[in-house]
């Protein structure tokens, strides 16, 4: 496969041969005898001699020992993944939990099967753990694992189809990104489809090949398992390599495992012949997706629907009526170019431009490339350029979208660090034929063609640890808050560690105590933080949306006789009733339900943000301050972003100039 005028070259010779051209024509000839050494040293680096590169496994372990800090330390920076995410999650295990309108049966745009997975890792967790707050951290990592392991696959396809440098720019790129740091374990579908994503381009890097059928029928796979289980916009992914697939004629020989050869020959109508396996691998692996997750949305709405089609709709569709996501909020066109910024820094810059640096390479060094035809030179680049379209479209294609969220580009996370890391190849090799313009010797461009790339992650490296940084050192109040209520336990308590009082489980008289936010309502965590004798209650603040609501509690009242006395207890349904309800007051249009609010008077426990600079409000008081009837149980500092310099507060600097801070605590109630 062609990917660049370095990388790969349509060409009769043989791969050898091959790199010695490359390296030849990229490498000035020796004045003498004593520049021997310097120019076999080029020419062993140009052509990729020795280059040293990771096994699977290897990439595997080392991958993982990164995601699985970002699954114990990353904080939740979107409400959607507890709401939408953890707590029905939390709801098939626990029996409680809230629920959005969108899993109402009235409009069924979240998908139980997505949920239900998960859930089944969260039931083994059970198994292993004495607390609920255990399995939310077990669940973590198993998504740490299975990104871990995509990641590498990636990046050994591109070691293996493009470029072993390239795949080292790519696995750093992934290792050290603050956006892959947040994207990598977020349980959202959107992280998902990007798993998806990672496994179809591990197989979409590979050679076309016009006789087998196998890179067509996974790649379709792994974009339709991203666009139906995850997220149904995934599919626009898959158009570029639907475009390539009918562009290029490619391999034209098979060799089975008998050793015997297949070959194909090109006809008139070739394109016609892939026109109908593309279409027949959608139909297959779209059909039988479909039926699989629709019989297991089914077991929970007992109703059949395809929740892809819902989203969908109601994304596109229902914008006329006045629905839609910009209900939701808008942004400005230039928002994925600030976050792209803040998750990658120069790497997102880089990406953007890989499709110029590819241009660029076409023109400055299109003699590289062997071949005898002005074709010969450019079709190399053609095949490199589709592979560089699929972030482009996607990038384009939402930021003309006027709901803007940064969960919507962890899709094309790794997309970007492709596209980054062609660009980090081609610019390399500019500043080494740079260097030798101004006549630079052999040794000192090799210098520069080594260190290039190395100055290139490093600053990338530094501005990635400094945004993980600030993240983690400034936002985490809220785990911290929640996690601490349940020092509420008894000192000696040793079983029914779910719970703040230990015989609830067996003593039915005992109430359930309500732990209630109100501004900060959006930063909870999920009730996996919350002792199972609580329950999370919302008051009503200067927010005028709609929040979530009560699933129906799957849990009752069970039965037993000791010495002819009967005794209570409470007990687990496994019924899940919920899952197949439609709430009254649910709506699609992001009105506000007054019926979810409580009053002050009715919590045991309050969660609040006290920032000294900002203006209260009757809606939205100091309830730290309000010390007749609250007692602070626990305070930790939180970053007041509004007071805060834009720079500093984005990324860690030491010393932190220009912050100011709030505190965030939890609240008990005087007695």
């Amino acid at each position: 496969m062609a990917s660049s005028s370095e990388l790969r070259s349509r060409t009769t010779n043989n791969k050898k041969n091959k790199k010695q051209a490359t390296a030849a024509a990229a490498a000035p000839n020796p004045s003498n005898a004593s520049d021997l050494n310097s120019v076999k040293a080029a020419q062993a680096l140009l052509g990729e001699q020795d280059t040293f590169s990771l096994s699977i496994m290897s990439a595997f372990r080392i991958l993982f020992i990164m995601r699985c800090f970002s699954a114990l330390y990353r904080i939740i920076d979107d409400c959607d993944e507890v709401y939408n995410y953890w707590e029905p999650t939390h709801y098939l295990l626990q029996g409680y939990g809230r629920e959005t309108w969108e899993y109402s049966t009235d409009y069924k745009i979240r998908s139980w099967a997505f949920i239900f997975v998960n859930a089944v890792v969260g039931f083994v967790t059970k198994l292993l753990t004495s607390t609920k707050l255990q399995t939310f951290y077990l669940i973590r990592l198993f998504l740490a694992a299975v990104c871990s392991f995509v990641e590498a696959r990636l990046y050994r396809t591109v070691t293996e189809e493009i470029n072993p440098h390239v795949g080292r720019y790519v696995f750093a790129i992934l290792f050290f990104g603050a956006g892959m740091f947040n994207a990598s374990t977020a349980y959202l579908p959107s992280t998902f489809a990007m798993y998806c994503v990672f496994m179809a381009f591990s197989y979409a890097l590979r050679p076309v090949s016009d006789i087998d059928l196998s890179r067509t029928y996974k790649v379709v796979f792994w974009i339709g398992l991203g666009a139906l289980g995850g997220w149904p916009f995934a599919a626009l992914i898959g158009v570029p390599f639907a475009i390539e697939e009918v562009l290029i004629f490619g391999r034209d020989t098979m060799t089975k495992k008998d050793g015997t050869v297949v070959r194909s020959v090109a006809g008139t109508k070739w394109r016609l012949r892939r026109i109908i396996r593309l279409v027949e691998a959608t139909v297959v692996c779209g059909a039988g997706l479909s039926f699989i997750l629709m019989l297991m949305d089914q077991m929970f709405y007992r109703k059949y629907t395809i929740v892809a089609w819902n989203i969908i709709k109601y994304n596109v569709l229902s914008t006329a009526e006045g629905r839609g996501p910009e209900l939701y909020g808008v942004e400005p066109w230039y928002y994925y170019i600030v976050n792209g910024i803040l998750n990658f820094n120069i790497v997102f810059i880089l990406a953007l431009g890989s499709a110029v640096c590819v241009l660029i390479t076409a023109f400055i060094d299109r003699n590289r490339i062997p071949g005898t035809t002005r074709m010969d030179h450019v079709w190399p680049y053609i095949q490199l350029g589709l592979k560089l379209i699929p972030f482009y479209l996607w990038f384009t294609v939402f930021s003309l979208q006027a709901h803007k969220e940064e969960r919507f580009m962890y899709v094309v996370y790794p997309l970007v660090a492709l596209n980054a890391a062609i660009s980090i190849f081609l610019i390399r090799t500019w500043t080494s034929r740079f260097a030798g313009l101004l006549g630079a010797n052999v040794n000192t461009r090799v210098i520069v063609l080594r260190y290039t790339s190395l100055a290139i992650l490093l600053v990338y490296g530094i501005l990635s640890f400094s945004r993980i940084t600030a993240l983690l050192t400034r936002y985490r109040a809220p785990f911290q808050v929640y996690t601490s209520l349940w020092k509420e336990q008894a000192p000696d308590q040793l079983v029914n560690r779910n719970y703040i009082q230990e015989d609830f489980p067996n003593n039915v008289d005992l109430k359930l105590k309500n732990v209630c936010v109100g501004k900060e309502w959006y930063r909870f965590p999920s009730q996996f933080f919350l002792p199972s004798d609580t329950r999370l209650q919302f008051l009503k603040t200067n927010f005028q949306g709609q929040l979530p609501q009560k699933f129906e509690e799957d849990l009752g009242v069970g039965t037993y006789e000791v010495d002819g006395q009967e005794q209570y207890y409470r007990r687990r349904i496994y019924g899940w009733f919920g899952a197949r309800q439609a709430p009254e007051g649910f709506n699609d249009l992001n009105k506000e339900n007054p019926s979810v609010y409580v009053t002050p008077d009715e919590c045991d426990y309050l969660v609040d943000v006290d920032f000294p600079l900002r203006p209260s409000s009757p809606l939205e008081p100091r309830y730290i301050k309000d010390t007749e009837h609250w007692e602070v149980m626990d305070c930790f500092p939180f970053l007041d972003a509004e007071n805060s310099n834009r720079l500093t507060r984005a990324f860690w600097f030491p010393g932190s100039p220009g912050l100011e801070w709030g505190d965030y605590c939890m609240l008990k109630r005087k007695v």
